[in-house]
């Protein structure tokens, strides 16, 4: 165990007497007495007795000073290092999802440049799909690219921890509103602990992306021995599978494909009804073909609905006059990465599309998007245009 001593004021500063003060409620310290210095919490432990000073004026002088002394006595009393305790302090109203991988060519706390970057594109795609799963009503074996302003509000409260070494591991931080009825003093004895009706919509994402990534480790195990092994994807998806979270796990093993663990800590400050066991989830090397397999499947028997496509036509196919099939290359709406999309158009969007391509023009198609084999494909195209020159 690391025993460092944290001095740094800025860093002290940086916690809140309410978030000491839930901090030592949730350990289970008790008030003792409170003056105009601050407050004075104890806690017996064995035959010791601790003593804290808890400053509530964070415009004092010294609090710095006065949280490393806090601190100090955590860590003994605990038995843990002061770095950790002050982790737990400013995570203290924060549901933490951590991700540790464990990238076989890199030493701990590394991991290459390009699996890196996946990494955390993968997490956030992992995120956003456990808030859609929330946030719809009809759970979807595949999500839409546009996703609804309650899912867009909540990504922009979520942060991404700094890594640390033990491997590689990423971490996301929500925040999420204390358990108070009534909202009384965190400093007062008589905190009641009436618990709300229903977990508000940040702790629910908490528990729905750990329990879907739960619902595809499980389905995973199952299609290795099993000769129907889509039928636990699709049976799990009330759970929040989808085919855009098992991208998001595969993702998280990078090109390589390495193994990786998920662990989940609640925030102290709103702990559960009933004690939740979140064992950590191991994904190994032989879940992840499984889990690309089912999404792709998934996609294949699913159509994304009402998807928009922005691009030029690259190619042309008809038989006579009539109908034809175009191919796009362009982006998804809720993309950034380049695809090419095969689609058929009438009579009229086709002559469109010709004239697009013949002076380099783009243009936008809505429909539902379905994958076959390796290629996409736009069913039910609708509003076919071609995007206007600037000038006129």
């Amino acid at each position: 165990m690391i025993q460092a001593r944290i001095t740094d004021r800025a860093v002290l500063a940086a916690r809140s007497p309410s978030e000491l003060a839930m901090y030592l409620r949730a350990k289970a310290w008790a008030i003792r007495e409170r003056d105009r210095g601050g407050i004075i919490w104890v806690k017996v432990i064995g035959s010791d007795e601790f003593e804290v000073l808890q400053p509530h004026d964070s415009a004092l002088r010294d609090y710095p000073s006065r949280v490393r002394d806090l601190l100090s006595v955590l860590a003994s009393a605990e038995d843990r290092s002061e770095l950790d305790v002050l982790a737990d302090i400013t995570d203290v109203s924060m549901d933490v999802h951590s991700i540790r991988t464990f990238p076989a060519d890199h030493g701990p706390g590394l991991i290459g440049l390009d699996d890196g970057v996946q990494a955390y594109e993968s997490l956030r795609s992992l995120v956003v799909a456990a808030a859609y799963a929330v946030s719809s009503e009809q759970p979807r074996a595949v999500q839409p690219a546009r996703k609804p302003a309650e899912v867009l509000r909540f990504l922009r409260e979520v942060a991404i921890g700094a890594p640390v070494e033990g491997s590689f591991v990423l971490s996301v931080h929500t925040p999420i509103p204390p358990r108070l009825s009534g909202q009384p003093s965190l400093f007062d004895d008589d905190v009641s602990d009436a618990l709300e009706p229903a977990e508000p919509f940040e702790r629910r994402v908490s528990l729905k992306l750990y329990d879907a990534v739960r619902a595809a480790n499980d389905a995973a195990n199952d299609a290795l021995i099993s000769s129907n092994g889509l039928d636990a994807f699709t049976d799990a998806v009330p759970r929040g599978i989808s085919a855009n979270l098992c991208e998001a796990l595969v993702g998280l093993g990078g090109e390589a494909g390495h193994p990786f663990e998920l662990t989940m800590r609640l925030a102290i400050a709103r702990p559960l009804r009933a004690r939740a066991l979140l064992e950590p989830i191991r994904f190994r090397r032989d879940h992840l073909p499984v889990l690309a397999s089912a999404a792709q499947e998934l996609r294949e028997r699913v159509a994304d609905e009402g998807v928009l496509i922005v691009g030029n036509v690259v190619r042309l196919h008809r038989e006579g006059v009539g109908s034809g099939e175009i191919s796009v290359a362009g982006t998804i709406e809720g993309e950034d990465r380049l695809r090419r999309v095969w689609m058929p158009l009438g009579d009229g969007d086709y002559t469109q599309a010709t004239r697009a391509h013949q002076e380099m023009r783009s243009v936008t198609v809505r429909g539902d998007l379905v994958r076959r084999g390796t290629r996409l494909y736009l069913t039910n195209p609708s509003a076919f245009q071609v995007v206007a020159d600037r000038d006129e």
